[in-house]
């Protein structure tokens, strides 16, 4: 076995082992080192903490797989590119998507025509509610008013109009009824 570092080499087998304490050796011995290639490779220091943590966390992982290694500083420096080139792409990535869900939201904003048609149509549906509440008698429309409009319970139009509950319900019964034989939707 050729190992550049005797030290790296026993502490490698250590690892193997399971040995938690020659992880921590293995890091403090190189982050230094793999920090300073990091920023070499991209100026975020964030993502250079990143990815030499995820380097370290992956070799614990797979410490029973790991094979012999020549030069442990070399490993470290390719997988710690790797990683970068990695995360550089999924970050590019995600970028991506960000920006096409933003197109996407761009192009669902309704149109300039499409907002006026629909104002228009709500206009027209307003003045077709509002001739068809004229064509009730005023007490109906009155009640109409308060119970779906301004969204008063039965107490409280009671309170407002001076009627029994019972009338209340006799009249907006009335009132609903006409409405519908009105438009079609006799009962």
């Amino acid at each position: 076995m050729l190992l550049g570092n005797y030290a790296d080499t026993l502490l490698l087998r250590a690892l193997r082992d399971g040995d938690e304490k020659a992880l921590e050796h293995l890091f403090q011995n190189n982050y230094n080192r793999l920090f300073r290639t990091a920023l070499k490779i991209h100026p975020d220091s964030e993502l250079a903490k990143e990815c030499i943590q995820h380097i370290f966390n992956e070799l614990w992982q797979y410490r029973n797989s790991i094979g012999e290694i020549e030069s442990f500083e070399a490993y470290l420096k390719t997988s710690l590119k790797r990683r970068i080139f990695k995360e550089l792409s999924l970050r590019q990535k995600q970028k991506s998507q960000e920006i096409s869900a933003f197109a996407e939201q761009i192009l669902e904003v309704p149109s300039w025509e499409e907002i006026l048609i629909e104002q228009q149509s709500r206009q027209f549906e307003s003045q077709k509610l509002l001739d068809l509440l004229d064509q009730l008698s005023p007490r109906q429309k009155e009640i109409v008013v308060l119970k779906y409009f301004e969204e008063m319970t039965y107490p409280e139009i009671a309170a407002r109009t001076g009627l029994q509950t019972d009338t209340i319900y006799k009249i907006l019964h009335e009132a609903v009824k006409k409405l519908k034989s009105l438009v079609g939707f006799d009962t």
